[in-house]
């Protein structure tokens, strides 16, 4: 009886304890709920500027802070919950105890120091400054759709200083593990979140993005059964996130009539999809965007300042600062599922190369498998459309161009056979560069330049320069003078995507002498800044198979209540539309409405989201953590406590 009784006093006690600690807990939590200085976006100002206190109300009263609270290099002793597209033309200093959440925004800035920064679902930051993070600052990347760009900050000194400082989710950064460092032309990096769950398309099976939906994640291949809920053959919209290639095709080994979407610095909606596409796919393919510039190298060289370069081979791989484009040389590099595969499967690559000089029967990929006949060259191209890349031409000698190309191009057309580039190599050989050591570059430069605009003439698609220079038998001097004339017009011709000199190892073109050293070709090209590959948002063909204008339906639009998480607890709405009930709560919330529900969503205080499934008009909290939550409802946000 004794031990009995021994044991109830016990579990009171405990109770009790449990009691007193669960109350001290709310009222901490409420008692600095209550004294927190929370401001949402509201664009009140009609101006999109951060620093503007009338574009923010305290998410508890609905007033604007008090002028001169939100400076730019001044900590900021606030929480801010920003959404729309903000600008913040100097620094943003966040006290060390605050925190700054964006969601289904954009924030341009120059750079955040201090503090915590939550980059929620749809959201993106984009800083400018050589040092854009400093003072401790930590960013979490909590959504899939989103990313962080320094557009100053290549993706090495990212590795190198600010890695330490982002966290995904609730995890350190772990390059490659959990993270992406891609290149951001010349200079920058856009860091955001590796998972192969990412889905950033949403296909529909009625125009106007009405009708069956699906959500498809990235580096997977979808194939006729495989498209979900039956949507084989029924698409006829799509939404497509900024950052990602799309790659559709009406075979579902990725053969037939065919189109590569990017979205490269924009959403891309098309509520109408080209007829040829028109409930006709059959293959789907996602993969992330690289943003590369024109600059590249005909051989994995080091230390020329570009970001990206190619081998005569499938055989390389990408690192921190260059994208390896990879080439399926001759035969053997597209003719089995295993190569296909190994394409498929390279960081950062969007693009593979086809055949080397495939029209020298003599020499190259020509000499073997009978790949200079037309014919069997785009029988083995044929396979290459099943990696869902985005497709560069065999590149023929100079004059091959416009005979062996051009019949390749229109075989490939009778046979729904897309390419979208042509590649191409020039040496000037017609000029007769053995006899002519120390012809003026000028005329050089002018003969390349009518090559380049007779060659966009023929196809009117955009052009790789995969292989140039000035003829290893002129001399260094020619080369030189050559380079100097034509890398800038490289730059500023806009159907040139990318370029790559090549260094024959003559002594007359090279970049680095015999001792390592840079010549003062190496020197010029590895200084000479290069400009955007595809500087467009979005980039829509054209192919050699369509050249139909697809407009982009997409439209920006803010909705500022999205940010407004300030919704007074106990009497829901103004207008009494959603209440929740009880709040603080233990197992669960009610959820009155007086219209219908099709959306709830529970996020951490810091911006991780944990789903939920409504039962019966409430919501099952037991399973969280006793802390603060953000329940969103519809389109409305509400804060709640779970003890």
């Amino acid at each position: 009886m004794v031990k009995k009784i021994s044991t109830i006093l016990i579990s009171k006690n405990h109770l009790e304890t449990t009691h007193r600690y669960l109350l001290f807990f709310l009222l901490l939590v409420i008692s600095s709920y209550g004294l927190a200085q929370d401001y949402s976006w509201s664009g009140n100002a009609n101006d999109y500027d951060f620093f503007n206190e009338s574009n923010w109300i305290d998410t508890s009263t609905g007033l604007s802070p008090a002028n001169g609270s939100i400076n730019p290099s001044q900590p900021i002793h606030f929480n801010l919950y920003l959404s729309c597209n903000v600008e913040a033309n100097e620094a943003i200093v966040l006290n060390d105890s605050n925190t700054l959440h964006i969601s289904n925004g954009i924030l341009n800035a120059i750079s955040i120091s201090g503090g915590q920064v939550n980059i929620n679902e749809n959201s993106y930051i984009n800083l400018v400054a050589n040092i854009p993070l400093s003072n401790s600052v930590q960013i979490y990347l909590n959504s899939d759709i989103s990313w962080l760009r320094l557009s100053n900050v290549n993706p090495n000194d990212v590795y190198t200083n600010y890695l330490s400082t982002i966290f995904v989710f609730q995890d350190i950064a772990n390059y490659p593990d959990n993270i992406r460092l891609d290149n951001y032309y010349d200079n920058g990096t856009v860091i955001r979140i590796h998972n192969f769950d990412t889905t950033p398309l949403k296909i529909y099976t009625l125009e106007n993005l009405e009708g069956t939906e699906s959500s498809l994640s990235i580096d997977q291949v979808y194939g006729g059964s495989s498209i979900p809920n039956q949507m084989n053959n029924k698409i006829r919209s799509l939404f497509l996130s900024k950052g990602y290639m799309l790659t559709l095709a009406v075979n579902e080994d990725g053969t037939g009539k065919s189109k590569v979407f990017i979205a490269s610095e924009e959403d891309l909606e098309l509520q109408s999809l080209p007829n040829f596409l028109v409930d006709d796919i059959s293959f789907i393919r996602i993969i992330p965007w690289n943003w590369v510039s024109k600059k590249g190298t005909a051989g994995d060289i080091q230390g020329m300042n570009n970001t990206w370069f190619y081998r005569w081979s499938n055989h390389g791989e990408s690192d921190l600062l260059r994208e390896y484009t990879p080439m399926s040389w001759g035969r053997g590099g597209a003719d089995n599922d295993e190569d296909i595969s190994l394409y498929q499967s390279k960081y950062k690559s969007t693009h593979v190369l086809a055949f080397n000089e495939p029209d020298d029967c003599n020499g190259q990929s020509g000499q073997y498998g009978n790949m200079c006949v037309v014919d069997t060259a785009v029988a083995v191209y044929k396979n290459l459309m099943k990696t869902g890349l985005r497709l560069v031409s065999p590149a023929c000698r100079q004059g091959a161009v416009f005979n062996w190309l051009d019949s390749f191009n229109q075989l490939a057309i009778q046979n729904d056979i897309r390419i979208d580039v042509i590649a191409l190599h020039w040496y000037d050989w017609d000029a007769n560069p053995l006899n002519s050591p120390n012809a003026n570059p000028q005329n050089i430069f002018n003969r390349f330049a009518e090559y380049l605009e007779n060659v966009y003439d023929l196809y009117g698609l955009p052009i790789w320069i995969t292989e140039f220079n000035a003829n290893k038998h002129r001399t260094e001097q020619v080369n030189r003078e050559f380079m100097q004339l034509a890398l800038p017009y490289l730059e500023n011709l806009s159907y040139v995507e990318r370029y790559s000199w090549f260094e024959p190892v003559s002594g007359t073109a090279d970049y680095y002498d015999s001792q390592n050293n840079l010549t003062l070709i190496g020197d010029f090209y590895k200084n000479y800044e290069s400009s955007a590959s595809i500087p467009e948002a979005i980039q829509i063909g054209p192919d050699n198979l369509d050249n139909s204008v697809v407009i982009n339906n997409y439209i920006y639009t803010c909705e500022d209540s999205d940010s407004a998480l300030s919704i007074d607890q106990d009497q829901g709405l103004p207008n009494s539309e959603i209440r929740i009930f009880p709040n603080p709560a233990i197992d669960k919330i009610n959820i009155l409405s007086s219209k219908p529900i099709y959306n709830i969503e529970i996020y951490s205080i810091n911006g991780k989201l944990i789903k939920k499934q409504l039962w019966y008009n409430y919501i099952d909290i037991s399973s969280l953590q006793m802390g603060i939550y953000i329940l969103k409802v519809n389109q409305y946000y509400f804060r709640f406590i779970k003890l």
